[in-house]
């Protein structure tokens, strides 16, 4: 079987099948071998009931104490709860909506458990664990790959295929030249490929994956060296560079030297006569949209439009905002184009972008559709870039003549993924807050304080201040009622405010209207208190907010955790943030203890990757296996810098091999970063 076959040649792959493989970008061999296990389970680790903690998956052997009850809960949801003895620890298997499970567990007998593990008080559970018996195990214990969900196709169906393909000799091409392999020890591209989806032991996996890794290190040092081979010079002429100083003189604030050094760095890159790839990165409220407008104010006074693409209509509207109270006066027109703009509005405000009479149009992925022309198009923002993927940001860069690039993020990234997604662009870091920011208090309680935490609220009302209470779900989950959900916050929040202070809720299921409606009266100070979803976290931009409760905090990322908090100290009143959690796993504290203690983003990200570890971060913590697809920030720093010494001298070689090599490598890297978004 060939790499490049269709994957309707293995059997079992019909219509169905293939159209569901198709639906997640699987139609060839190769698309199906490199759709790589998200983690691997190891039944052989047993835990220990005196070791036990919060959200562990692990293995436990023990006794049916007794036959268990059915309860059906409301509608078609049941919950089959099954007592166990766990050497003497007393435990309960938890079975969701599967009640033929109790037919297939007898009393006093021994079963083997796989699950994760939940404590609540003194109760112990085990939720929808896999079992087996104890006196049969089978091939309970075998290292398991776990692929990522794929509606229409079991978990084992792909071990099947893909077992099929080696079965049927796989035949493909090892691109890494010989000489390479050898001097670093590595597995060929076939063996890692087998022992990656048809795993023995760890220890396999582990020297598949350090291959794999190799290659993918490898690649991404050559993407980003060829772009120094491929400079590209720009037709647009700047002249006039003293314009943005009346703009600047204007700013209700003193800018910061990181802000200056942003804006020379940006002047520096246009004098130069090439064209402008500069990503400004800076923390939640650092002050990098008032970077854009000086730089979209210097393009409109030599002529040129600008065209800012933001991620979703709730910041593009933002930005509206901003961009339009600073630039007022100036002759500098602002239109926000977005999806959900009236046809006639939108149609008029696209004709006169047509026409030039518009230097400044903002929007989100509107901006890139056939149906926009512009007129002299100089320079093209994105913010958030991460959230784009390549071919939209080339897209709209094509709308006009090698325009200028300019990428906005707020998003914490550790250093070494910041160059695999950026490393084609030069970076600007805006590494201070503006002058008289205060830094925003954060603390971590339980549930029980939240009626302590909504008192604080209440006079910071009474001050005339503004919240936000944020929550994971929009609605109440059967499966999960301790997490918290926006609709009976927001009630229980009437209900304890005694209707007092004026309550707003917001999440992804209104309507745009509805969205911006709530925004404008929050923004107004029409609504003091406003529950949410994380639809907030980049978007909202109220001075007048000093206090923010996030709720069930663990379902939270710290990366999102702190895009949130950073939603507050916005103004200049001390600012509060509270976590809430009722967890009580150590991992999980000490996560929100990462973000009680630190302000910076980049040290967020950073202590995030250390303090799971690749092992945990990534899946596989017994082994240290970590997921594929992306290498470990902070674990492969040796590896990036191994494969750039490399990539240096496949550049500096005149051997044919080596030449040819990197020619696939360099198409490879593109064709694979073309529909890249890190969402």
């Amino acid at each position: 079987m060939n790499w490049e076959d269709s994957l309707t040649n293995i059997k079992g792959v019909g219509p169905k099948r293939k159209e569901a493989l198709k639906n997640r970008g699987l139609e060839t061999v190769g698309d199906l071998l490199s759709f790589y296990p998200r983690k691997y389970i190891d039944r052989s680790v047993l835990g220990c009931p005196d070791s036990i903690s919060e959200e562990a998956e692990i293995s436990i052997r023990a006794r049916v104490a007794s036959r268990g009850r059915v309860q059906r809960i409301r509608g078609n949801l049941t919950i089959f709860t099954l007592p166990l003895l766990w050497e003497d620890k007393k435990i309960s298997a938890v079975f969701f909506n599967q009640p033929y499970i109790k037919k297939a567990l007898e009393e006093d007998q021994e079963y083997f458990f796989y699950g994760k593990i939940k404590i609540t008080g003194s109760a112990t559970k085990i939720i929808n664990p896999q079992f087996v018996s104890a006196d049969n195990p089978g091939n309970f214990f075998e290292l398991t790959p776990v692929y990522s969900h794929i509606a229409g196709i079991p978990n084992n169906a792909i071990q099947k295929m893909v077992l099929q393909i080696f079965d049927d000799d796989l035949k493909i091409k090892d691109h890494l030249p010989e000489s390479i392999r050898k001097s670093e020890h590595l597995l060929s591209i076939k063996s890692a490929l087998k022992v990656i989806h048809l795993p023995k032991s760890p220890e396999e996996v582990l020297r598949g994956i350090e291959r794999l890794k190799f290659t993918e290190a490898l690649k991404i040092n050559m993407g980003i060296m060829s772009n120094s081979f491929d400079k590209k010079y720009s037709d647009i002429v700047i002249t006039a560079f003293d314009g943005i100083n009346p703009v600047m003189n204007r700013l209700p604030y003193e800018l910061t030297k990181s802000q200056l050094s942003v804006i020379d760095d940006m002047i520096a890159d246009i004098k130069s006569g090439q064209v402008m790839n500069r990503l400004v990165q800076g923390d939640v409220g650092s002050g990098k949209t008032v970077i854009a407008i000086i730089a979209a104010c210097l393009m409109a006074q030599n002529g040129y439009q600008t065209a800012y693409m933001a991620p979703t209509e709730i910041l593009a509207q933002q930005h509206g905002r901003s961009f339009k109270e600073l630039l007022d006066g100036t002759g500098i027109s602002v239109e926000v184009v977005t999806g959900s703009i009236k046809a006639k509005e939108k149609k008029e405000i696209l004709e006169r972008v047509a026409n030039g009479e518009v230097s400044i149009v903002i929007g989100t992925h509107a901006l890139i559709q056939e149906a926009v022309d512009y007129y002299n198009l100089g320079l093209v923002i994105t913010d958030e870039q991460h959230r784009f993927g390549v071919k939209q940001r080339s897209r709209l860069s094509l709308k006009g003549n090698q325009p200028h690039t300019m990428v906005m993020s707020a998003t914490p990234i550790p250093r070494t993924l910041s160059l695999i997604l950026y490393g084609d662009l030069n970076v600007s870091y805006i590494d201070e807050l503006p002058k008289g920011r205060k830094p925003i208090k954060t603390y971590c309680y339980d549930e029980a304080s939240f009626h302590k935490i909504v008192g604080f609220l209440e006079k910071e009302m009474q001050k005339g201040r503004q919240a936000f209470v944020i929550c994971p779900f929009i609605e109440a989950s059967e499966e999960m009622e301790e997490v918290r959900d926006t609709e009976t916050v927001y009630d229980q929040l009437q209900e304890k405010m005694n209707r007092i202070y004026r309550l707003g809720c917001l999440h992804g299921r209104l309507k745009n209207d509805e969205k911006e409606s709530v925004i404008t009266a929050f923004n107004r100070g029409e609504i003091d208190c406003l529950v949410a979803t994380s639809i907030i976290e980049v978007g909202i931009d109220v001075p007048n907010v000093s206090a923010m409760v996030i709720l069930s905090a663990e379902r939270f990322g710290l990366s999102q955790l702190h895009q949130l908090r950073g939603r507050v100290g916005r103004g200049k009143h001390q600012s509060y943030c509270f976590l809430v959690t009722n967890s009580k796993s150590k991992e999980t504290l000490a996560r929100m203890k990462v973000i009680v203690n630190n302000s910076s983003g980049k040290t967020i990200a950073d202590e995030d990757f250390r303090l799971r570890g690749p092992g945990d971060y990534f899946g596989f913590k017994q082994h240290g296996l970590p997921k594929l697809g992306l290498l470990n920030p902070m674990e492969e720093l040796a590896l990036i810098n191994r494969t750039k010494i490399i990539a240096e001298a496949i550049f500096q070689s005149n051997e044919k091999e080596m030449m040819n090599f990197r020619d696939e490598v360099l198409q490879s890297f593109y064709r694979d970063i073309e529909e890249v978004s890190f969402t």
